[in-house]
């Protein structure tokens, strides 16, 4: 679930990029620019180091990686309103950033699947992985 979240995380970046969003700004990213892609590392970054001392058996890290799922599902909602908002209120069309709002919506619905699946009881981690 977390390289899921992350991967969708990153598309958002790129898709923005794409869109006629990248164009909102001085601070928004072109496509294939220095910046894109600083964006991408450091998001990488900042989801696969707290992932890699979970996976080395420090349980608590999974509280911090909540903090920061939650975070993550904050900015995907919050840029999933600014879409809405930006397409509604400019000359740019709803079908020009629907990728984008997609992908961020998903992006959302990963992190709550995320939190249920980090969160279930342990009765219920050996009885999904059952077949009886």
């Amino acid at each position: 679930m977390t390289a899921i979240s992350a991967f969708l995380f990153c598309a958002v970046i790129v898709a923005a990029s794409l869109s006629p969003l990248a164009g909102t700004g001085a601070a928004a990213n072109q496509f294939n620019s220095a910046g894109m892609w600083s964006a991408v590392g450091m998001i990488l970054v900042l989801y696969f180091n707290p992932f890699l001392v979970y996976m080395l058996g420090v349980d608590a890290m999974r509280y911090v990686m909540a903090v920061l799922c939650g975070f993550g599902l904050l900015i995907h909602l919050s840029s999933a309103g600014f879409i809405l908002m930006f397409s509604f209120f400019s000359d740019h069309l709803l079908s020009e950033v629907i990728f984008v709002l997609g992908v961020s919506l998903a992006a959302a619905a990963v992190n709550v699947i995320w939190f249920v699946a980090a969160f279930r009881s342990g009765a219920e981690k050996t009885s999904v992985n059952t077949l009886t």
